[in-house]
């Protein structure tokens, strides 16, 4: 093949080629916009989420459950000498400063009374206290779910016995009922610190706080200069004391 003939073969070849390509390119049709455009991503469920901010004494209510003599028993997850310190406390500022306490049991005959430190300290509160015949599920029982909703405040600070159980379905059945829950962590317990830490993330997946006691309290009392906060400062030092054995 002379040079020629090659130039032309290969101008060819690639003429051949370009064209070729403009026909393919001419019959795809072009993308519908739609076509263009990628679905649209499915929709988030938004979990209801409480506002730190919306906690404090005049909005917020302190809910005890279980705490009773056999489920106090039931504490092997965490220090029992600190759940009983925290309890007091929490018990003492609904007797002496101005925060609702709703105290409640279940199954008394079977597990007794409430522990005694809370009695000791909020015995009004312990008198008034909803009796549950057997449930689980605290807002099962109409008389508490009444007493909750008699109480006023769109938020509660919750801690009970034992975190797997009567605590978590009360704390589930309070968020889906609307309200505002901070869960004290370590007012709590259960037979396992893997039943507890289970039970903490569920909390916090559904919308609710888990928080120590000091921390529960402080968010409602972010002032110790005030009446209130002097009171609540030296019932938090007392305790403290106590627990330290001093």
């Amino acid at each position: 093949m002379t040079s020629s003939d090659r130039r032309n073969f290969l101008n060819g070849t690639a003429a051949g080629a370009a064209a070729m390509v403009g026909a393919v390119a001419m019959s795809a049709s072009p993308l519908s916009a739609e076509a263009a455009t990628p679905p649209p991503k499915p929709k988030e469920k938004k979990m209801h989420t409480a506002n730190h901010n919306t906690f404090n004494a005049k909005n917020t209510a302190i809910v005890l459950v279980d705490h009773q003599k056999a489920t106090m028993e039931w504490i092997y997850s965490q220090d029992k000498k600190n759940v009983e310190n925290n309890l007091r406390m929490l018990a003492r500022i609904g007797a002496e400063v101005d925060v609702p306490l709703l105290i409640t049991t279940t199954l008394e005959e079977q597990i007794g009374l409430t522990w005694e430190g809370i009695q000791q300290a909020a015995p009004k509160q312990f008198a008034n206290r909803i009796k549950r015949g057997g449930t689980l599920n605290c807002f099962i029982d109409p008389a508490f779910k009444s007493a909750v909703k008699n109480l006023d405040r769109k938020n509660l600070i919750i801690c009970g016995l034992t975190t797997d159980i009567c605590l978590l379905h009360t704390v589930d059945s309070a968020v889906k009922e609307g309200y505002n829950v901070i869960v004290v962590a370590d007012a709590s317990g259960s037979m396992s610190k893997l039943a507890d830490d289970t039970s903490f993330d569920y909390f916090r997946q559904i919308g609710a706080f888990v928080l120590s006691a000091n921390a529960a309290v402080t968010e409602l009392f972010q002032d110790f200069s005030t009446p209130d906060g002097q009171k609540v400062m030296n019932i938090n030092l007392q305790e403290v004391i106590s627990k330290l054995g001093k």
